[in-house]
């Protein structure tokens, strides 16, 4: 059986139609078609169903599909071991990464790292909900949670602790915030929660041991995106709930300020890993790239001691 037509056949079904899967690979329409009809003459049966809307494949369809995306990995992997020995990574990985995180800190570790891999290509999503990395079409995510997905492998880089911060000038506006209740009166801004009310749990340590509080805020501003929140709690919007490594630097410089520095909040996720799925096969090209960033990541002073 021809690889490469396995090759084509694989890129029509993670693409979803034959346009698409001929783009990807360069070639026309009806090029694909016709490959895609000598990979069916070859396996002696029909591998997918064409309609007028979508493809779907048939039973022969899903397991050549199954075996030969394996093969495809094989290969690829087979490559990057060849090309490694002479000293050389060569590949393309598509990794996503969390906004805030991505923004703040892996953007430019991700440059340095193609700087060091030149023969390494490099596809980067900037995402927050990705959990289906296959579906996604992603060889490595960055996710920050508390309980990574259960059919992945998940690479634990550092913890993710979280603060609540504010702008000198908002503190200026509203009553001293003394404990965990005075939130309540404030514009709270946080990441979405599945309910209209946000449970804040916080926590310290005390001479008799540790203490815990909740709080339900009714949110002023919600936003997955961490940067737009941040920028709502300098401009004097409320008290935001943040990653610290978001609020890390502005804290430095004092454009924000932490509420309740002796309570510790729990945010959306206390760890940060690095997921692949479970292909005990990675290329060479993604190793390089999980170990590179988990050095990294793990180097910042923000996660030191976490």
């Amino acid at each position: 059986m021809d690889l490469n037509l396995v090759q084509a056949f694989v890129d029509i079904v993670e693409s979803g139609n034959l346009a698409e899967a001929g783009r990807r690979r360069g070639v026309t329409r009806s090029q694909i078609s016709r490959q895609l009809g000598q990979l069916e003459e070859q396996a002696g049966t029909m591998l997918l169903r064409r309609t007028t809307r979508r493809l779907e494949m048939t039973d022969a369809g899903q397991s050549l599909y199954e075996h030969g995306l394996r093969i495809l990995q094989e290969i690829a992997a087979a490559q990057a071991e060849i090309d490694s020995l002479g000293k050389t990574l060569r590949g393309h990985v598509r990794i996503s990464v969390p906004t805030g995180l991505g923004d703040a800190f892996i953007a430019p570790m991700l440059l340095r790292f193609a700087e060091l891999h030149p023969g390494i290509s490099l596809r980067v999503f900037f995402a927050n909900r990705v959990t289906d990395l296959i579906a996604a079409e992603i060889d490595v995510a960055l996710k920050v949670t508390s309980l990574p997905p259960l059919d992945t492998v998940a690479r634990d880089v550092c913890a993710i602790r979280w603060q609540l911060c504010a702008s000198p000038d908002y503190l200026k506006r509203v009553a001293p915030l003394r404990k965990p209740s005075d939130l309540t009166e404030c514009r709270f801004l946080c990441p979405p929660y599945t309910s209209r009310r946000f449970l804040l749990t916080l926590g310290r340590d005390t001479d008799c041991g540790p203490e815990r509080q909740d709080v339900e805020i009714t949110p002023y501003l919600q936003s997955e995106h961490f940067p737009f929140l941040m920028n709502a709690a300098r401009q004097g919007h409320g008290v935001s709930l943040l990653p610290l490594y978001m609020g890390w630097d502005d804290v430095r410089r004092g454009t924000l300020v932490p509420v309740l520095p002796d309570w510790t909040p729990e945010g959306l996720g206390n760890r940060l890993y690095i997921i692949t799925t479970p292909n005990p096969h990675l290329s060479m090209a993604t190793r390089a790239l999980i170990a590179f960033l988990r050095d990294e990541v793990s180097g910042l002073p923000v996660f030191v001691g976490e």
